[in-house]
């Protein structure tokens, strides 16, 4: 069934869309906001739930702004621009609110917002998939709830340094005949490229190749042009598919230095391709100075941090501690952490490789204090479990789900009150709602 109709957005959805009603039941209309009438067409999805394509804004909401990115309602990557930023950042507080009303009894100190400083162009890392597309090469960007890719030639996003670095590496593609590989017809070489910047604007770019080939040439060239370019990586997975299929491959350094060094707050963090940090810099380090603030530590509390990354809270909380026993479960970012660790002369944090659900079992020690970010699952059970049963004195939970942070708070509140919850907007024109949240024991 396909109907076109007009309808009115009683109320918002968690991932940002407008909810209207269409014969009693729900219409999900994305790129719709509060209160306006839209004209969409109807139709049902695999599940059989109605979504609403929209077709024209009727009557537009005082918080709409025009929108200027060509590729907007066609690319999943984000989803609010059509709202002014003060309302984008009461949206991700409201998401937050409406959660805690519904299932926690306790009364939270919700906290607004912390806005980014940068509302576009604030990401510092990006995987881009590629595509050849009438005889070029250009960056992509997957099409909304869908596998398939479009060719962009205009990022939103990313740093600067990294747009710039992007066109310099499609142009060199089209100028060696080294293509983006083709899913469909098994031609080509480069799946895609991932680009992180520092600060200083320096970078560090690895090749996704599908099949194997010689990128020296490319490198010296693109290299040679771009002095901030010091560190350049291939990854070749014959087997890729997915993004989960990243670690399976052969990684090599094939030009410039091991690492691309990131510095925050005097620290300095060593940084491989396969290690994790947070990608909006400036709003890291204002929640990382927010833990040290808020963390009530004491010199002899013995810490643990969980999905650890390069170690970047444990690095800014061990001055405060006693001890910081951290957990990642991704090697190279292990080895990553120790090396930064060493160079910033930190000797109170103790680093162990490995699933932390898994070596839950194993841990001897008592925590005064636990520190979570968790991946979008949340904590899961056997967390839940070991925190319910070892009643560490605080618990610091950051989270990129609201939902599943919910579902974990709720179970928490048995033996913990809530001191203190604040959204930070991690990913401004999106819907993605970042958190940090403080508990203490009853």
């Amino acid at each position: 069934m396909v109907k076109t109709v007009t309808l009115t957005i009683k109320r918002m959805g968690n991932d940002g869309e407008g909810i209207a009603f269409y014969q009693n039941k729900p219409v999900y209309i994305y790129y719709a906001f509060l209160n306006e009438e839209v004209k969409v067409e109807i139709r049902r999805n695999k599940r059989g739930v109605y979504e609403g394509v929209l077709k024209e804004v009727i009557t537009p909401s005082e918080h709409r702004i025009p929108v200027s990115w060509p590729y907007y309602e066609l690319s999943g990557s984000v989803n609010l621009m059509h709202l002014n930023y003060l309302e984008a950042l009461n949206y991700k507080r409201f998401i937050i609110k409406r959660l805690l009303e519904r299932r926690i009894k306790d009364k939270v100190d919700l906290r607004r917002t912390v806005p980014s400083e940068k509302t576009s162009h604030y990401r510092n890392k990006t995987e881009l998939p590629l595509i050849y597309f009438e005889g070029k090469n250009y960056p992509a960007h997957y099409q909304r709830g869908s596998n398939q890719i479009f060719k962009v030639e205009e990022l939103i996003v990313e740093e600067e340094s990294i747009i710039k670095a992007v066109k310099e590496v499609t142009a060199l593609m089209d100028k060696y005949q080294i293509n983006a590989y083709n899913f469909k017809t098994k031609r080509g070489a480069i799946a895609s490229l991932s680009l992180r910047t520092n600060q200083k604007e320096e970078l560090q770019i690895t090749f996704l190749t599908k099949v194997k080939i010689d990128l020296k040439e490319l490198v010296n060239e693109l290299v040679g042009n771009n002095k901030k370019i010091i560190s350049v990586y291939q990854n070749y997975v014959p087997n890729f598919k997915t993004n989960r299929d990243l670690y399976s491959g052969k990684l090599e350094l094939i030009k410039g230095e091991k690492y691309l060094p990131i510095v925050l707050s005097g620290y300095q963090f060593y940084l491989t391709p396969f290690s994790f940090f947070q990608l909006n810099t400036l709003q890291a380090n204002k929640i990382y100075q927010t833990i040290v603030k808020e963390g009530n530590f004491k010199k002899d509390d013995v810490v643990l941090e969980a999905y650890s990354g390069v170690g970047a809270i444990a690095s800014f909380v061990s001055p405060y501690v006693k001890k910081v026993v951290a957990v990642e479960e991704v090697k190279a970012a292990v080895n990553d952490m120790n090396y930064s660790l060493k160079k910033n002369k930190l000797n109170n944090v103790k680093t162990i490789t490995g699933d932390f659900k898994k070596l839950i079992k194993y841990l001897k020690t008592s925590f005064d204090k636990v520190i979570f970010d968790p991946p979008r699952e949340g904590l899961t059970k056997v967390v839940l479990d070991y925190l319910l049963k070892t009643l560490p004195k605080e618990i610091i939970y950051l989270s990129c789900n609201p939902l599943s942070l919910i579902d974990d708070l709720k179970l928490l509140q048995e033996k913990y009150q809530i001191r203190s919850m604040t959204p930070y907007d991690f990913f401004p024109l999106t819907s993605q709602v970042e958190s940090i949240t403080f508990l203490k024991l009853k």
